[in-house]
């Protein structure tokens, strides 16, 4: 029903009614989805037993801080991971990847793009654009790539012809970013995994799940290799 301080013309109306019933599947599998992550996210708080004590101040110095602690175990448990970093202090996306990609990359090292080229502001930090000053690059680590396909879909092939022993960080973003490419569904991470695993078994896969979150079942951490 309009409200009658909108004079909006019958013809529009019934399209409006009509491709609300033609999307009402896919919005319902989208429900279907919130649900069931929220239940997930519930248990998450029930098993680590969050509690009122996990909210009080702490002496400030961090240690034994039990809500930290706890926060970073619902994390972990909601996405399926093995544990979790939880900061106030990451001020932003591009921060906590570059804390990852620091974290793990020495140098020598060489990473790989599995998607193309990185967000625009993950491209400095890598030492592809500025000057270089505090990047991956600087530090001596090597940076390689692997170009989607022209539909914007991973190249399978090509990647399991890249990828070797000497790889040590195979990266994926999953979202299409600035970009016109389909983001990845879990399955296509998973897949590109695999892959990597079978070419180098000490290789580190890294995912950029920024947007990711949430909008299927399983998030990447929780899918485990055998």
């Amino acid at each position: 029903m309009i409200y009658p301080a909108f004079q909006i013309d019958e013809r529009i109306q019934r399209a409006a009614r009509h491709a609300m019933e033609e999307i009402a599947p896919v919005l319902k599998h989208i429900d279907e989805i919130t649900d069931y992550n929220q239940q997930k996210m519930l248990a998450a708080f029930i098993d680590s037993g969050v509690s009122e004590s996990h909210f009080a101040a702490s002496t400030g110095y961090g240690y034994g801080d039990r809500g930290r602690e706890v926060l970073d175990q619902v994390y972990a448990k909601a996405l399926g991971a093995e544990d979790a970093l939880v900061r106030y202090n990451f001020v932003s996306g591009t921060h906590a990847l570059t804390v990852a990609l620091f974290g793990v990359l020495r140098p020598g090292d060489t990473m790989l793009s599995v998607t193309g080229l990185p967000y625009d502001t993950l491209r400095g930090v890598i030492g592809l654009t500025g000057d270089g000053n505090g990047s991956l690059k600087e530090f001596g680590i090597q940076y390689q790539q692997v170009d989607l396909l022209p539909d914007g879909t991973p190249d399978y092939e090509t990647i399991a012809q890249r990828i070797t022993p000497a790889i040590k960080m195979v990266y994926i973003q999953r979202s299409r970013g600035y970009s016109l490419r389909p983001s990845l569904f879990v399955e296509d991470i998973e897949r590109i995994a695999k892959i990597a695993k079978e070419k180098a078994p000490d290789c580190i896969v890294m995912v950029d799940n920024c947007y990711g979150e949430f909008v299927q079942r399983d998030e990447p951490t929780s899918m485990v290799l055998i």
